[in-house]
């Protein structure tokens, strides 16, 4: 399972960066996005951030015990 930050460009003036996490293999089912940047490097590293702590909280989710 591939999952990644893709980054994009909006609106034409001012600019503003947004970032999506995506999985390469089928949707995740969700939308996860944040937008507003004012630079794709800001976007990428707030995405990479929150990819970060997504995979955290899975692998969390993972360990705990099935009722």
């Amino acid at each position: 399972m591939i999952i990644y930050v893709f980054t994009s460009r909006r609106g034409n003036y001012p600019e503003r960066w947004s970032w999506e996490i995506r999985r390469k293999s089928k949707p995740l089912g969700i939308k996860m996005i944040g937008d507003g940047f004012q630079s794709e490097m800001a976007a990428l590293f707030a995405g990479q951030r929150a990819l970060a702590n997504f995979l955290a909280d899975l692998a969390k989710e993972e360990k705990r015990p099935s009722k």
